[in-house]
This record gives structure tokens, C-alpha cells and sequence, in this order.
């Protein structure tokens, strides 16, 4: 694995830049608008240090979004089976100036005795963020490149499988926030009730006031038996299509 080496004037360049600039190995899945939505539903109002996993880590967004809108000593791993896009995660936490705080590691989530051996290296993780495949294989076109089938396109046994591995790393009372579309939300519900999760949050995103619902924001605690509170509705764009004042405040990446 190779690793860049940056001076402190880059660093600052980067992250004022970010996420423009990020490594994304070609013919990998590219993030979208939806990881830093999950970043920043994770790290909104958490002024706490907090130590956190990102499953299926990609080429680290989630795992470096997070670390930078939160500015507290936060700190985490990010683990992928891609070893390219691993090795893309490191050469971005390097980028940004923060390869002490963020540590790439290549996993697989089916994988007990890799899972326990983080969870011994990570502990205690307070918190673990997911961006899961969500779309049903034989719904929509797939991708061409099998590397973005797997990124994009999951089975039944996916949600459960993320989070298992979410409960098998988490403290107890630990949150697990993924972002997922709403029209799997009855599925990850209950992938979450049977791995001893308590839904606490849950947030619809809309492109518009007027759109329907493109992505579902959820936070769940293991072992919670809270109540759950419904968000009120974040819409990204007004009218004009340029980025509303909420979405901006919600997530100041998006700009």
C-alpha cells in the first residue's frame, strides 16, 4: 500500500476543497450526495469524542466527512473487501491530514473472527455508519463493472448481515446511523429489530418540497428500547435548484 505525502499547506488546500479531490479508483463505485448525508446525520449535534467503524468504507468519504464536521478527537476505522479502494481511503486520509485518526482495514463484515479482532483493536466503538447496498439485484439496470454491482446492488441477506456486524462491534446503547432508499426502510427495520436494535431516528430526504422521498436516514441504538422520533423532512434544493439554506446548514459539504 502506498501512501502520499503532503505538506500542511496541501492539507489545509484539501480539506477546504473536499470532497472534490478524493481518490476513486476507476471502475469502483463513486460516492454520491448520499454518503455525506450520512456523515453529517451522524455527526449532527455530537460534540463528544466518539470512536466509530464505517462498514463498506469505499474509499473513505463517510469515515473522513464525518471526522471533518465534527472537529472534536474523534476517531475511527474504515473497512472494505476492495483492497484498491482501501488502499484509496488511506492516500485520502493522508491527503486530508488525517491518517492518525482514520485507518483503512480490508474486511469482510461475514468475517467473525476479522469483526472480532477490530472490535478488540477499535474498542469501545461508540459508533458505526453504513451506506449498504440498497438496491435489489434484478431491480434496474446494473452496473458494467462487477466491482459497482456489489457497491450498489445487495440481496435479502444484506441488511442483516450489515447489521449484525454494526451489533457484533457496538457498545451497548451504541449508535448505528446508514442511510438506505425509503422504499427498503420495512426491510432494514427489521433487520435491525432482530439484531437487538432500537430505531431512535428516522429522517426522509426530498430533492424538493414537492418530490417524493429519496433517501431515509436512520439512527439505531443496540439493546434501546427508546421511543422513536420522526425528523422533520429535509428537502436539498428550493425552487431555484440551488442547494436550500436547510440542507446547507444540515450539511455544509453539500456546498
Amino acid at each position: 500500500m502506498h501512501r502520499v505525502a503532503v505538506s500542511p499547506e496541501a492539507v489545509t488546500a484539501a480539506r477546504q476543497a473536499f470532497p472534490s479531490g478524493l481518490e476513486q479508483p476507476e471502475g469502483r463505485f463513486r460516492f454520491s450526495v448520499d454518503a455525506l448525508l450520512l456523515a453529517a446525520f451522524a455527526a449532527n449535534g455530537k460534540k463528544v469524542t466518539e470512536r466509530f467503524v464505517d462498514l463498506g468504507t469505499g474509499c473513505g468519504v463517510v469515515g473522513l466527512a464525518y471526522l471533518l464536521l465534527t472537529r472534536n478527537n474523534s476517531a475511527g476505522f474504515g473497512i472494505d473487501r476492495d483492497a484498491g479502494l482501501i488502499d484509496a481511503a488511506a492516500n485520502n486520509a493522508a491527503k486530508l491530514g488525517l491518517s492518525e485518526r482514520f485507518a483503512p482495514r480490508v474486511g469482510e463484515l461475514a468475517d467473525g473472527p476479522f469483526l472480532k479482532g477490530l472490535r478488540r483493536e477499535a474498542a469501545p466503538v461508540d459508533l458505526v455508519m453504513a451506506n449498504p447496498p440498497w438496491r435489489l439485484l434484478g431491480s434496474g439496470r446494473p452496473p458494467e463493472t462487477e466491482a459497482r454491482r456489489g457497491a450498489l446492488f445487495g440481496d435479502a441477506a444484506t441488511f442483516p448481515l450489515f447489521a449484525s456486524a454494526a451489533s457484533s462491534l457496538l457498545e451497548p446503547g451504541g449508535r448505528f446511523a446508514c442511510v438506505i432508499g425509503p422504499e427498503r426502510l420495512p426491510d432494514m427495520l427489521s433487520a435491525l429489530s432482530a439484531a437487538r436494535f432500537g430505531i431512535t431516528v428516522l429522517r426522509f430526504v426530498h430533492t424538493t418540497a414537492k418530490a417524493p422521498a429519496t433517501f431515509a436516514l436512520i439512527e439505531a441504538r443496540r439493546g434501546s428500547r427508546a421511543a422513536m422520533t420522526v425528523s422533520a423532512p429535509l428537502f436539498l434544493y428550493g425552487p431555484d435548484r440551488v442547494a436550500s439554506p436547510e440542507s446547507l446548514e444540515f450539511c455544509p459539504l453539500l456546498g
